[in-house]
C-alpha cells in the first residue's frame, strides 16, 4: 500500500485531527449504525404497532400474535450461526446484502400476513435476516476496521440502535398511515432497499479495500503480537465450530453476554409496571421511559470510551456494577422523585452500553477474519441464556416477594456476569 493510496483529502485532514478515523472509517460506522437502527426496529421495536395492526385488519387474536412471536423470534438464533458462517465464507459485506434484500421482502409481505401462520413465516424471515445483517455480519464488518480501536468503533455505531428505541415506531406508523396497513409495511422495505442501495456502492468490507489502514493506523500490526507457525496452526485449528466449543473462554463471552442481557432485558421489560407500582399513571411511566432511552444515546459512546480506556473486560464488570447501582436505587426510591430520576438516569445510561460491550470483547479476543467464526458461536449462546430472563423475573415476582425480590435476583445476576467476564483470557486470537 503506497503513500498515494492512502493520501487523505483536506477535509479528511480535518475529520481525522478530531477523530483518529479518517472519512472512510466513520462511514463504516455509519453504515453500522443505520444497520443497528433497522435491525432493532424490524426485530423488536416495530411488533409494538405490527402486532396490534395486523390483530385488527385480519381479526387474528392478539394474545396469540404475541404468543407466536416468540417461536418465530428463535429465527434469529439460528441465524447468529449461519450467517457467521457465510460471512466467513464469501465475506461479510456479501451477507449484508443479501440479508438486507431478504429483510425488505419479509417485512413487506407482513402486510399480507392474514393468518397466524403466515405472520410466523413472515416474521421468521425478519428475524433470521434482521439479525443476520445487522446483528453478526456487521459487527464483523466493524471488526476488520478497527482490531484495537473496536470499543470507541462500536460505542458510536449502537448510537443507532439507541435511536431505533425513539424513532423506528413513530416512523411505522407514519409508513401505515399513508400507504394503508397493507402497503405501509412496504414504506419500512423501501429503507430498507435504499441502505441496500448504498451499502452496495460504498460499503467496503476492509479497510485495505478501501486503500485505507485498519484503526487508520499505519503501524496497527505493530500493536498485535506476532505468532510462529505452529501456533498459527493451533489457531486455525480453535477457530472451527468444534474448536470454540471447546474453548472456555466462549463459552465465558456467551453465557457472560446473555447475563448482561438478562439484567437488561429484566429491568426494561418491568420499569413501566415498576412505576405503574409507585403511583405513576399509564402515560408518565411511558414518558419517563421514553426520557429514559434517549439518554441511552449519550451512554453509547461514553461506554465504547470506557471500554477503550481500561479495557473492555473491565468496562464489562463496571457495567454490570452500574446495574446493580441502578436496581438498588429504584428499589430504595420509594416516593422519592428525586432518587427515581437517579436511577433512571444510570438505567438510560446503561442501554448504550451492552451491544457495544459485548461484542467489542469478542472482537478484541477474536480479531478481524478471526471475528466471524468466533461471533457465530457465542451469539446462539447468548440468545439462548438471555431466554431466561422472563423465567427469572417471574420466579422473582411470585416466590421472592414481588419488584425488590425479582430485581434482586437482576442484581445477583449482574455480579455473576462481571466474574464471568474477568476470567475471560484477554489473550488476542488473530
Amino acid at each position: 500500500m503506497t503513500e498515494d493510496t492512502i493520501s487523505l483529502t483536506g477535509q479528511d485532514k480535518a475529520i481525522q485531527s478530531v477523530s483518529k478515523f479518517s472519512r472512510q472509517h466513520w462511514l463504516a460506522i455509519a453504515f453500522q449504525a443505520m444497520l443497528f437502527w433497522l435491525g432493532a426496529g424490524l426485530a423488536t421495536h416495530g411488533l409494538n404497532v405490527v402486532l396490534p395492526t395486523l390483530s385488527q385488519k385480519y381479526g387474528i387474536d392478539y394474545a396469540q400474535l404475541l404468543l407466536w412471536a416468540t417461536p418465530a423470534s428463535w429465527a434469529g438464533i439460528a441465524a447468529g450461526y449461519i450467517c457467521a458462517k457465510t460471512a466467513e465464507k464469501w465475506g461479510a459485506k456479501s451477507t449484508v446484502l443479501v440479508c438486507l434484500f431478504f429483510s425488505a421482502v419479509s417485512y413487506g409481505l407482513l402486510g399480507w400476513a392474514s393468518s397466524i401462520a403466515l405472520f410466523v413465516i413472515f416474521f421468521s424471515g425478519v428475524s433470521f435476516f434482521a439479525t443476520g445483517c445487522a446483528y453478526i455480519a456487521g459487527p464483523a464488518i466493524i471488526a476488520n476496521w478497527f482490531p484495537m480501536k473496536k470499543d470507541i468503533a462500536f460505542g458510536w455505531t449502537t448510537v443507532g440502535q439507541n435511536l431505533s428505541s425513539a424513532f423506528f415506531v413513530p416512523v411505522l406508523v407514519f409508513f401505515l398511515a399513508y400507504f394503508g396497513d397493507t402497503y405501509g409495511f412496504l414504506g419500512m422495505s423501501g429503507l430498507v432497499m435504499l441502505l441496500f442501495v448504498f451499502f452496495g456502492l460504498f460499503s467496503k468490507s476492509t479497510p485495505e479495500e478501501a486503500g485505507c489502514y485498519p484503526d487508520n493506523d499505519p503501524n496497527w500490526k505493530t500493536h498485535i503480537p506476532s505468532s510462529d507457525t505452529a501456533v498459527e496452526d493451533q489457531i486455525n485449528l480453535n477457530l472451527t465450530t468444534a474448536g470454540l466449543l471447546k474453548s472456555k473462554d466462549i463459552w465465558l463471552l456467551g453465557i457472560g453476554a446473555g447475563g448482561v442481557y438478562i439484567v437488561l432485558v429484566g429491568v426494561i421489560s418491568q420499569l413501566i409496571p415498576r412505576m405503574m407500582g409507585m403511583g405513576y399513571d399509564l402515560q408518565t411511566a411511558i414518558w419517563y421511559m421514553s426520557l429514559s432511552a434517549l439518554i441511552g444515546t449519550i451512554g453509547a459512546p461514553f461506554w465504547g470510551w470506557l471500554g477503550q480506556k481500561i479495557g473492555t473486560r473491565y468496562a464489562l464488570a463496571f457495567y454490570e456494577l452500574w446495574w446493580i447501582a441502578a436496581i438498588v436505587v429504584n428499589l430504595l426510591s420509594g416516593d422519592s422523585v428525586i432518587l427515581l430520576w437517579v436511577s433512571l438516569l444510570l438505567i438510560g445510561l446503561s442501554l448504550g452500553g451492552a451491544t457495544n460491550l459485548t461484542t467489542s470483547i469478542v472482537a478484541g479476543k477474536y480479531r478481524r477474519k478471526a471475528f466471524a467464526p468466533a461471533f457465530g458461536i457465542v451469539s446462539p449462546i447468548q440468545s439462548i441464556v438471555r431466554c431466561f430472563s422472563f423465567s427469572i423475573l417471574a420466579f422473582g415476582l411470585n416466590y421472592l416477594g414481588g419488584f425488590a425480590g425479582a430485581w434482586s435476583l437482576l442484581a445477583g445476576i449482574g455480579v455473576l456476569t462481571a466474574i464471568c467476564y474477568l476470567l475471560v483470557d484477554p489473550t488476542p486470537v488473530d
